[in-house]
């Protein structure tokens, strides 16, 4: 039984990282042929977010895993790599002056990819609560509904969107949780707690940004009493 279950984890892990790096790929081919041709030309700070997508491909494989041994340690190793690299790759692209459209749209995609891809291993491994894949898969319904809209002829109010500060604080907040979870110190009542805690906001920002594409009008904020006289 156990020779079973160490040969099905070891078909299975080639197949989930694969099947994640198909999808850096697919991202990262989508991104060029829709982008601007003369920003297609990869950069080093392009090929620094690639090695984020290899890394997080090399993490989720580990879910069918056991836990045991140095394994325990090489999930949180990768992709905590993968997040210190999240780090440097924009200010990288600022330096050398090589921001482009299809760098920030292959960021965002890698930054949802791991925060989906990690957290399976973690839920796996019983280290992050069942629920907590409920914010990894909301990247992916939010643009799942943008397309159908699109399908259906239906207005896609993008241009309305605002990368507000506080989305990218809570993005860097869950991939350090999603880090330090993925190591075997801090025990699953703890993480429990503050992953949830910590999904609340983002999951109100796609609520938020939802409503925004599909143009519903936001209440005016109250003027102060002064201000109305």
């Amino acid at each position: 039984m156990a020779v079973l279950a160490a040969s099905w984890a070891a078909g299975a892990y080639p197949s989930l990282s694969l099947a994640s790096w198909l999808v850096v790929s697919g991202t990262l081919w989508r991104a060029r042929r829709l982008g601007d041709p003369a920003a297609a030309r990869l950069g080093a700070a392009t090929h620094l977010t690639l090695l984020r997508g290899l890394l997080i491909s090399l993490t989720v494989g580990f879910a069918p895993v056991a836990p045991t041994g140095v394994v325990r340690w090489i999930p949180a190793l990768l992709y905590g790599t993968a997040a210190i690299c999240d780090r440097f790759d924009g200010i990288l692209a600022r330096r050398l002056g090589q921001t482009t459209a299809l760098g920030a749209r292959l960021d965002e995609a890698m930054d949802a990819l791991g925060l989906l891809a990690a957290p399976v291993v973690a839920v796996a491994w019983q280290r992050l609560p069942p629920w907590y894949l409920l914010l990894g898969a909301a990247y992916y319904v939010f643009r799942a509904g943008i397309w159908v809209r699109g399908c259906l002829g239906l207005p896609v109010h993008l241009d309305k969107m605002i990368r507000r500060p506080s989305t990218r604080i809570f993005a860097g907040l869950q991939m350090t949780l999603v880090s330090v979870a993925l190591a075997p110190i801090l025990p699953l009542e703890f993480t429990t707690v503050a992953s949830t805690f910590l999904m609340m906001p983002p999951l109100v920002f796609f609520v938020r940004d939802w409503f925004i594409v599909i143009g519903r009008p936001v209440a005016p904020r109250p003027r102060p009493a002064a201000a109305l006289r």
